[in-house]
C-alpha cells in the first residue's frame, strides 16, 4: 500500500497507529513516513525525531491518509504534495516490531496538465541506495529523513531489500 510515491507499506504485522497527534501549525510539513516523536513543549503535537532518538513509544513514522486525493487543509483538490502532512492537521505515529515499510527517493516529474510533482523522499542524501547493505540499520537523520548506520539498538529500522534500479528500499520495524 503506497501512501506516497515516497514511502509504503508492504506488511502490517504487529502494526501500531498511536492515536492523532497534531503536525505543527507552521514550518515545513513532514513527509509521509517521515521519523517523528512526541513534542515534549507542545502536548498533543508532533515534531520531527532527534538525530538521536532511539526507539521507544514517543516516536515513530508519521501517517496521513489523504482522502480520495484531496484535503480540507489543501486550497483546491489539485493542490500537490500529497505526500505531506498538511500542517496544523491530525496524523497517526506508526510503529510496531516486524512491520516492513518501503522508501524511495524520486526525481522531479512532470504530469500530463504541466504540473510538476516535486522530487523528494525519506532517505537522506547521503545514502547511496546501490551501496546499501542488507541488514543495516536506519535512524532518524535529524531533519525528517533516515540515514544508514551499521545495525545496533538505536536503529528504527533494519534494511531487508535493496533494488539500487528503482532507488527503492525495503525494511523492517526494529520496535
Amino acid at each position: 500500500m503506497a501512501y506516497s510515491r515516497n514511502f509504503g507499506m508492504r506488511s502490517f504485522e504487529n502494526v501500531v497507529r498511536d492515536g492523532r497527534f497534531r503536525a505543527p501549525r507552521t514550518g515545513t510539513p513532514f513527509k509521509i513516513g517521515a521519523p517523528v516523536q512526541l513534542d515534549a513543549d507542545n502536548p498533543g503535537f508532533l515534531e520531527p525525531a532527534a538525530a538521536a532518538a532511539a526507539p521507544g513509544p514517543n516516536v515513530g513514522l508519521a501517517v496521513y491518509e489523504h482522502i480520495q486525493n484531496k484535503s480540507d487543509a489543501l486550497s483546491t483538490a489539485y493542490d500537490p504534495p500529497y505526500d505531506s502532512v498538511p500542517l496544523g492537521q491530525y496524523a497517526q505515529m506508526m510503529h510496531g516490531p516486524g512491520a516492513k515499510v518501503w522508501f524511495k527517493n524520486t526525481t522531479d516529474k512532470t504530469l500530463y496538465d504541466g504540473r510538476v510533482q516535486v522530487a523528494g523522499g525519506l532517505l537522506a542524501d547521503s545514502v547511496d541506495v546501490s551501496t546499501l547493505a542488507i541488514g543495516a540499520g536506519l535512524v532518524p537523520d535529524g531533519a525528517g529523513k533516515f540515514r544508514a548506520v551499521g545495525l545496533d539498538e538505536n536503529a528504527w529500522l533494519v534494511v531487508e531489500q535493496v533494488n539500487p534500479s528503482a532507488g527503492r528500499v525495503e525494511a523492517r520495524l526494529t520496535f
